[in-house]
């Protein structure tokens, strides 16, 4: 999908262990930076969660993707409403909502399939 190639894991994984994996086909996990991309990996992930390349682990309220661009820099995102929340703290990590093509944040332990 322009001009990247996207894979998608439903074997659940922790957020760094997805990093690894991603990392072993020298890929990084999705980066959905415009809703074009967003919608086409919801329609890849066929209605399942999936980690995406975003964290604000480093400095929280700052979501940052995998390739070190922030988010705000990119103009866009599609947080579901009222996310992130950080409910009970913790949640540092996006993932693609399996119900719509929006974004959650979720504590990087959390096992969830992933989309490189």
């Amino acid at each position: 999908f322009n001009q990247i190639c996207y894979k998608d894991f439903a074997q659940r994984k922790t957020y760094d262990e997805a990093r690894q994996t991603c990392a072993a086909d020298e890929a990084l996990l999705a980066m959905p930076k415009d809703n074009a991309t967003n919608t086409f990996l919801y329609n890849l992930a066929g209605g399942e969660r999936r980690w995406i390349g975003l964290t604000d682990r480093n400095d929280e309220g700052q979501w940052v993707f995998e390739d070190g661009q922030t988010l705000a820099s990119t103009g866009q995102h599609s947080w579901e409403q009222g996310e992130p929340n950080n409910v009970g703290g913790g949640e540092d990590c996006a993932i693609l909502r399996g119900s719509s093509p929006f974004w959650n944040d979720d504590p990087c332990v959390f096992e969830r399939g992933f989309i490189c």
